[in-house]
């Protein structure tokens, strides 16, 4: 009678240890998404949607954008702060999230450093100042000139405040001695539309979104931050050619969580981006868009990010950037 009992909870543990796992399903089971902390439209919003189909094609799950523009990038990092740290919520930015707003604000609702959880850096995407196409200032030089005859009455627009866009501005205004009102949007998409209307004389903003919008004539390209041209708008100059020295500024991308998802989502979603980063279509795919690909996982993340803010805090000093 014992040994028939003792067999009867022996089979019946061994009913329960399938079940228990079926309760357990692997991750995801359900879809995901990734907030954008910019307007759609944007150079951002065009990653992010392009990274979100390709690692939906790899996970089995939808996986929707969702942006969240607002406050150079805050609200969409909040955003993914507030939410259930269970790997479902993704974060795609830039230095400006990371590095360049802890450089100027002096109370964030985040610390770059410690509150995510990098899964890799994924792009860098190069700047160029640019103008409608019908302003008289067919230059950097004839822009300079303007700007030194009538200070602050030029206006240059950015895509949000502390954003990268904003420092490479304010960067080349101290290298160039001249004074022009800056115009903080909500995001790439916003700015471009109001240069493109002619409502803002001047804006900086990632080739990705300029290109096609250069490309039908309606906005002049003038010069690139960075120190190498770009091999996206080969023809035009950098700020350095032009005689601005030092300046050197581009937007890297990562794609992130927050810090504490449990480690089976971590890696899940790891190896899912570095199968979209060997991907040879896919990273023709970026580069077609103005984008270049950099897999790079992060081995450390919080000490990188604040070298990194020690350095963006020495320009932003130098340069004078505030918060508005």
């Amino acid at each position: 009678m014992i040994r028939t009992f003792a067999r009867a909870v022996l089979v019946g543990l061994g009913t329960l240890v399938p079940l228990a796992a079926l309760g357990q399903a692997a991750f995801p089971n359900r879809p995901l998404q990734i907030i954008a902390p910019y307007a759609a439209g944007g150079a951002a919003d065009v990653l992010s949607r392009f990274l979100a189909k390709e690692l939906e094609s790899r996970l089995g799950q939808p996986v929707i954008v969702q942006n969240r523009p607002g406050a150079g990038t805050v609200i969409g990092a909040q955003a993914l702060l507030q939410a259930p740290r269970d790997g479902y919520t993704l974060f795609i930015s830039s230095n400006s999230t990371f590095t360049l707003n802890p450089a100027v604000m002096p109370s964030l609702p985040y610390d770059a450093a410690q509150d995510f959880e990098p899964l890799a850096q994924v792009a860098t995407a190069n700047l160029v100042l640019v103008t409608h196409a019908d302003h008289a200032a067919r230059d950097v030089a004839a822009l300079v000139a303007a700007a030194r005859a009538e200070p602050d009455k030029l206006t240059l627009a950015s895509f949000g405040t502390a954003t990268v866009s904003h420092f490479a501005g304010e960067w080349f205004k101290a290298v160039a001695g001249i004074k022009m009102a800056h115009v903080p949007y909500r995001g790439s998409g916003p700015a471009m539309n109001d240069l493109v209307g002619k409502h803002v004389p001047f804006l900086i903003d990632t080739i990705v979104a300029a290109k096609p919008q250069i490309e039908a004539g309606k906005i002049r390209p003038l010069a690139v931050t960075s120190a190498k041209r770009s091999a996206m708008l080969p023809d035009v100059p950098t700020l350095q050619e032009l005689g601005f020295p030092g300046i050197d500024l581009s937007s890297w991308v990562a794609l992130v969580t927050a810090k504490g998802i449990p480690a089976e989502a971590r890696a899940r979603l790891g190896d899912a981006l570095a199968a979209v980063m060997r991907d040879p279509a896919a990273l023709a795919a970026m580069t077609k868009s103005g984008f270049e690909p950099v897999y790079r996982p992060y081995a450390d993340w919080p000490g990188e990010i604040t070298a990194e803010i020690a350095a963006m805090k020495s320009i932003a000093r130098a340069a004078g950037i505030k918060p508005e």
